[in-house]
């Protein structure tokens, strides 16, 4: 059992699983490559951004446990890591388990225990790698392809395995699926086994505070630039660690709500421009915070005016309302890219050679980021 970290407590805790797989040993440039007889297995290969979004969704809960920002404090985290062949060394200071099928069933139901062992109790699991959908979100394990005539042998159906999880007594469940859900042609024509790591049980109830969340949308595809973190990923390590905040009950907190509801709006500003249609899909109950800041978080705010040819000639100044304190920049051709703490900010510009009359505004910052634009009137 590859255990980066077990501290179990008899308090509630948080238990997270992590699976990154980006190497595929039978299919195509695997180490052990063989003729695929099923489309699905012929046009997939090895993935490098898997296992590095594995380390960095690691390395955050991880900074999060520093911070000792879990409302929950970790219990345990277990990762599995099957690298991609010549892709980007990961986890060299841990020996993880590979990313068998046989493994994943065996950690997941020892998470599942641990999860198990108290109501409130928060069970987190994170997959990254190859998947495809027909009905069934089936997730590809290490060993997809080992038998050609039988290629699903090395995969799990994600949805049932989902609701199989309702009969864990945790009841704050949040299961984060990095994957693509593309359907081929051979498997309109085929019947695809139901191959969950466990059946699930039509007895048992929701949990009470759920999130589901799947990187792409039906018969779409997850991205990510080779060898980097993929862009889901970055996104929601971006939420958890402070872009999805909000202080509505007087506290720093990340809720499911926010991860849920603002997660598309996160992927858009992660490769902004580059026009990738990925979509994210959440499925959600009642709402709950995950995540508490003791301090209040920074939010990357860019003030600039309108029209362009005021800003060379603007003193650009912020003061932050409840604290009362700022800062001034002389005027600059280019907009002023800084940082503040969240709150409500007057932002102004002033005009020593009188060209342009003053202008303020009263903003909210909030992360993940704040643009002022000032309208400056002759």
């Amino acid at each position: 059992m590859s255990f980066f970290i077990e501290k179990i407590r008899e308090e509630p805790q948080t238990h997270i699983l992590i699976i990154g797989v980006g190497g595929y040993p039978y299919l195509n440039n695997g180490i052990k490559s063989i003729p695929q007889t099923f489309e699905g297995a012929q046009m997939l290969g090895q993935l490098s951004s898997p296992p590095v979004s594995a380390e960095a969704f690691y390395n955050a809960v991880m900074d999060l446990d520093d911070q000792e920002a879990w409302i929950r404090s970790i219990g345990s985290v277990e990762v599995l890591i099957s690298p991609s062949p010549n892709g980007k060394p990961v986890f060299q200071s841990h020996s993880p388990d590979v990313a068998t099928l046989a493994n994943i069933k065996k950690s997941y139901r020892e998470w599942k225990k641990r999860c198990d062992s108290n109501v409130d109790n928060v069970a987190i699991f994170f997959f990254c790698g190859h998947g495809l959908e027909k009905g069934e979100h089936y997730l590809l394990a290490e060993d997809f392809g080992e038998v050609p005539e039988a290629p699903w042998d090395g995969s799990f159906a994600f949805d049932m395995t989902r609701r199989a999880f309702f009969t864990c007594k945790a009841r704050t469940q949040l299961f984060f699926v990095d994957a693509c859900r593309q359907l081929t042609s051979d498997m309109l024509t085929t019947d695809l086994p139901m191959n969950p790591i466990e059946p699930p049980s039509i007895l048992a109830k929701d949990c009470t505070y759920n999130l589901t969340q799947k990187a792409s949308a039906a018969n779409e595809s997850a991205y990510g630039r080779k060898n980097e973190v993929s862009y889901y990923t970055k996104a929601l390590i971006g939420a958890l660690l402070g872009d999805a905040v909000s202080n509505d009950s007087s506290e720093w907190c990340v809720d499911t709500g926010r991860i849920s509801s603002q997660m598309n709006s996160f992927l858009q500003k992660v490769a902004p421009g580059e026009g990738y249609p990925q979509r994210c899909i959440s499925t959600t109950s009642d709402v709950t915070n995950i995540i508490r800041f003791k301090e209040t978080p920074e939010v990357p705010l860019r003030v600039t005016c309108a029209p362009e040819s005021a800003l060379p000639l603007a003193e650009l100044s912020y003061l932050n309302l409840d604290t009362n304190q700022g800062e001034t920049r002389a005027p600059l051709n280019t907009p002023w890219d800084t940082k503040v703490k969240a709150g409500i900010y007057k932002v102004q510009a002033h005009f020593s050679t009188g060209q342009f009359e003053p202008v303020f505004v009263h903003k909210n910052f909030m992360p993940p980021a704040a643009l002022q634009i000032l309208n400056c009137m002759p």
